[in-house]
């Protein structure tokens, strides 16, 4: 698991190994509130791995994925939170999905 720190939220980057393939998710939580969603199937991050509105990841907030893509997922999303720019606006479009009630519980990251 990779943790990054941004500003209003923390991104935790989960894989797990199951026995032949891979589960991996990205999950915010809200600094201010502790309220967290696993992300991958927001828009900006979709947009980021290059996936398309058919594809059927898109219904998934958790995904089941090869050892290849895994390894491709972690390396992508690592680079772009790391980059301030892109931080700023996937958390202005966190800003924006909370708004709208898309999280879920409250839990420390």
């Amino acid at each position: 698991m990779i943790i990054i720190q941004g500003k209003k939220y923390d991104f935790e980057i989960a894989k797990y190994n199951g026995k032949e393939d891979f589960c991996f998710f990205i999950r915010a939580r809200c600094k201010s509130t502790s309220r967290f969603s696993c992300i991958n199937n927001l828009n900006a991050v979709l947009s980021v791995f290059g996936i398309g509105v058919n594809d059927p990841k898109v219904a998934d907030s958790m995904w089941i994925v090869t050892k290849n893509e895994i390894c491709k997922f972690v390396d992508i999303i690592q680079q772009f939170l790391l980059d301030s720019s892109c931080l700023n606006y996937l958390e202005r479009q966190l800003d924006e999905d909370r708004k709208l009630g898309e999280w879920e519980n409250v839990l420390p990251i």
